[in-house]
């Protein structure tokens, strides 16, 4: 049965919502490193953070008991999650927040590639169009001509982009039949155990922060990974994978929207008109593309 017409108005605000919310993680990661607070321990305390408050909700509304062979994949893609989100706050530390998250949203492309290789799914015309509407952006968004941007944040952004691409390709079968929330509670779960496991050998995680460090870190927590995660999982349960891909286009809008209020970042306008390619790629990849 279809929904009805104010159920996909919901679902559709839901995402949006979600994606304004995401938009926020590069704000509070600055917030945070302008008090001194290392990477790894931002990434920690967040990690860590949400999956508590996940663990006080989750388990009471779906009760579900995992193989170790799910959990291990679980564990492989919380790693994954690791790497992909350290990536990308290094990058957003380095180039404007707005520009970070456009690199991050060619991962539909990135997926399109692995599909094609790896599943021999052919993209279709929809799909190379996509596939060449994101590389013409990536190219004006990050110096075509040059802007004279940090590479090394060009470059961490770009790999941010491509490990989430994997996280997302191998996670749609490795969570295939886990209610959404579950997999969200252990993948984060394992991503916090991780990063405080690795603590001593990246300098240590700190728990003992300035006051002025925790409005950062709670943002992270709340702000950019609980809340838009819930909203997220309650938008799906109302529209279609498609029309939460064109919703979540919004991310990388209020992000720049973020930047230039807070930060006062102005991203020039071969870059706007860079993002504004790649979020068409994501457009064609969501109405026709086969990915």
């Amino acid at each position: 049965m279809k929904p009805g017409r104010g159920a996909r108005t919901t679902g559709i605000l839901l995402v949006v919502g979600a994606g304004c919310c995401f938009a926020t993680i590069g704000i509070f990661n600055r917030l945070a490193a302008a008090q001194g607070v290392a990477i790894p321990t931002a990434l920690a305390l967040r990690f860590a953070l949400a999956a508590l408050i996940l663990w006080l909700v989750v388990p009471w509304r779906h009760p579900v008991r995992l193989r170790p062979r799910r959990l291990a994949g679980l564990a492989l893609l919380g790693s994954l999650f690791v790497l992909e989100a350290g990536l990308f706050f290094v990058s957003s530390r380095r180039i404007p927040v707005a520009l970070t998250v456009l690199l991050l949203y060619l991962y539909p492309a990135h997926v399109l590639v692995l599909s094609w290789a790896f599943r021999a799914e052919r993209p279709g015309r929809g799909g190379l169009l996509a596939l060449a509407l994101a590389l013409a952006g990536t190219a004006l968004a990050i110096g075509f001509p040059a802007h004279h941007l940090d590479p090394l944040g060009i470059g961490l952004g770009l790999a941010s982009s491509l490990g989430y691409a994997v996280y997302m390709f191998l996670g749609s079968r490795m969570q295939r039949g886990l209610p959404s929330q579950v997999a969200t509670l252990w993948i984060l779960t394992f991503a916090a155990i991780l990063l405080l496991a690795l603590g001593p050998m990246v300098g240590g995680i700190r728990f003992a922060l300035p006051p002025g460090a925790w409005p950062g870190i709670l943002g992270l927590a709340l702000l950019g990974t609980v809340v838009p995660t819930v909203l997220v999982m309650e938008g799906f349960a109302r529209i279609s994978a498609t029309q939460a891909s064109i919703a979540c286009t919004v991310e990388p809008v209020v992000a720049a929207a973020l930047g230039a209020l807070l930060l006062g970042e102005r991203l020039q306008p071969l870059q706007l008109a860079g993002g504004l390619l790649v979020i068409a790629a994501v457009l064609v990849l969501s109405l026709g593309g086969r990915s």
